[in-house]
């Protein structure tokens, strides 16, 4: 396999480096944000679920710190929670998991991929988890509350969340969120307040949640992203 020629075929959205000199044209290159999230340095023994996984970047993380993982997404990405005139009205050429099958090929990876929605994932289907990674996927949800009540079933440990954060509307003394999806090229529906983020976990069934930190992600394209991380923990252990 030409694994060069491979990969240009495909439409990347993490940047990984896949061989010496070979990395990925990703619309976000997360490797100089890692240390920002959280995760526990080693991971073995652990369950963890990586939500929205699309090229693998966090799954293929965990794995590298211990972690035996189930990677979470979609093929079709007219399933996906969009607004709907941001949704495919066909099925693309290339399914969503394109450039994760390939990483999953080089790395020698043992990453379980599932094909699910976060809305249809219960524990009888994956059981339980001890972290659950969810980085900028609830921001693209129209039921962000739903998903994180999904998240809180699977999760018997801790949740960590990296999400898009409305700076305007935490200037109000309330839980805010503000309505996105009327934008022409929206691929949001909502964008929370830092305190509504809580708010919303907290709601979800998590025991307490914690922000662990803020930062501004830069695209190669040139434009930030305001992200803000919350550890969510659960103290209820699967039975």
């Amino acid at each position: 396999m030409d694994l060069a020629a491979h990969a240009e075929r495909i439409g990347w959205y993490h940047t990984m480096e896949l061989a010496p000199g070979l990395t990925t044209p990703g619309m976000f290159d997360l490797r100089g944000y890692v240390d920002r999230y959280g995760l526990p340095e080693r991971m073995d023994g652990m369950r963890a679920l990586d939500v929205g996984a699309w090229d693998g970047f966090w799954s293929f993380e965990m794995e590298r710190r211990g972690a035996q993982v189930v990677a979470l997404d979609l093929d079709d990405e007219r399933r996906l929670d969009v607004p709907p005139r941001r949704r495919p009205t066909r099925f693309p050429t290339q399914p969503r998991g394109a450039g994760f099958a390939l990483a999953h090929d080089v790395f020698g990876s043992e990453v379980e991929r599932v094909v699910c929605s976060i809305y249809d994932a219960t524990p009888a289907q994956l059981g339980h988890f001890d972290i659950v990674f969810c980085g900028s996927v609830l921001i693209h949800l129209r039921d962000q509350l739903l998903a994180l009540e999904r998240i809180a079933a699977l999760c018997r440990g801790t949740m960590i969340s990296a999400e898009e954060y409305n700076r305007a509307a935490g200037l109000v003394p309330f839980p805010v969120s503000r309505y996105r999806a009327d934008r022409k090229a929206s691929v949001v529906f909502w964008q929370p307040s830092v305190t509504t983020w809580k708010r919303m976990i907290l709601t979800a069934g998590f025991d307490t949640v914690e922000v662990k930190g803020r930062f501004t992600m830069r695209s190669p394209q040139g434009f930030g992203v305001r992200h803000v991380v919350l550890h969510g923990s659960n103290s209820v252990t699967a039975g």
